[in-house]
């Protein structure tokens, strides 16, 4: 007798498996460790289900998720996921980072707090099930731009961003060249931010405005006086568009002394640069500055550019003064009405390009 019910127990024991309920089941799908540029497929099949994933981060660091091959049902309708995240050596999901919700083919971008290896859950929402496929990716690798020398940058995961770094003097005019443009965002054209970082800060210094590109075109602008050193860029594009481009980074054309009677040449190769003279001056005195050999286009039509004057020991344009722009070989005279060496900033209009000599007499 006792014999038959050890048996009966033992035919029971394994027959309780099935009455764990099938969410419960469901929840203990292995955890998934995300490589960047990696695609992974996730799969819901049962009701209840989620699928954990790990990831490596590095504080203050953005990442990226693109959801593609979204296709999430429930009761025969569009479904959605929520993914939700959790600090390192953490179960509780962290208030500052919000969830991500989806409903299609999209992205989910974040900066960490810290550094070390995060987790997420892949939560389907209202039971909905289904699959997609998923990728996590680190923003591609900072580049140091270097004077004339262009870079080519590929975002190729939507919610990846780019980024540079720079040398820059104080009040000393520099310029971004885009060449070869090649941004798309849902099958449209793209656009990129070019968002700049004084030296040693991870906040984006407000007088410097954002740079935002469409097409082959130039950024310039000068750091203020307290900010000269290493800068940084962050290329951020916008509504997760993808694509390549060309950076230029250039300093100014170095700034030449004018000698009575002797000519000197310049040549702008760069977009958005900018060349220097100085010369000396007495009060009251005309000057006259002789330009020939004129050769400045832009778009493929004659080009402008404006000469403007400063005072001695002085970075602020004197109001005073007028400009004088050239669109082709002429002269410009005025008055000085201080003693001293005096300064000129060769500006070329709307970023052309080109070269000229200048001659004081």
């Amino acid at each position: 007798m006792k014999r038959w019910i050890l048996v009966a127990c033992l035919i029971l024991i394994p027959a309780l498996g099935f009455l764990v309920p099938a969410g419960a089941q469901a929840s203990t799908a292995a955890t998934t460790n995300l490589t960047s540029g990696q695609p992974v497929k996730a799969t819901i099949s049962k009701s209840g289900q989620t699928i954990k994933y790990t990831f490596a981060a590095t504080a203050n660091q953005n990442v990226t998720f693109q959801v593609t091959n979204f296709d999430f049902t429930v009761s025969g309708s569009s479904g959605e996921v929520q993914l939700q995240f959790y600090e390192p050596g953490t179960s509780s999901e962290y208030p500052p980072y919000p969830y991500c919700n989806l409903t299609g083919d999209s992205y989910c971008n974040f900066t960490p707090s810290e550094t070390g290896t995060w987790s997420m859950d892949l939560v389907p929402i209202s039971d909905a099930v289904g699959s997609l496929t998923l990728t996590f990716a680190n923003n591609v690798a900072t580049q140091a731009l270097t004077s004339g020398k262009a870079v080519s940058t590929a975002i190729n995961f939507e919610g990846q961003e780019g980024g540079y770094t720079f040398a820059a003097s104080a009040n000393k005019n520099v310029t971004f060249q885009v060449t070869r443009f090649d941004f798309t965002a849902s099958g449209s054209s793209g656009e990129v931010q070019l968002q700049f970082y004084p030296p040693g800060s991870s906040s984006e210094y407000p007088p410097y405005p954002y740079c935002n590109v469409t097409a082959d075109t130039y950024c310039n602008f000068a750091p203020a006086a307290d900010t000269g050193g290493t800068w940084s860029i962050k290329l951020v594009p916008i509504s997760g568009a993808v694509g390549s481009l060309t950076l230029t980074f250039a300093n100014n054309v170095a700034t030449q002394a004018l000698t009575s009677g002797k000519a000197v040449t310049t040549a702008i190769n760069i977009e958005g640069q900018n060349a220097g003279y100085t010369f000396p001056a007495t009060a009251n005195k005309n000057v006259t500055f002789q330009v020939t050999n004129f050769d400045f286009i832009i778009d493929g039509s004659s080009g402008e550019v404006q000469l403007q004057f400063y005072e001695p020991h002085s970075s602020n344009e004197y109001p005073a003064y007028p400009y004088c722009n050239l669109t082709s070989s002429g002269t410009c005279t005025f008055k000085t009405p201080v003693s001293g060496t005096w300064s000129i900033t060769l500006v070329p209009i709307s970023g052309a390009t080109g070269s000229l000599t200048l001659k004081l007499t």
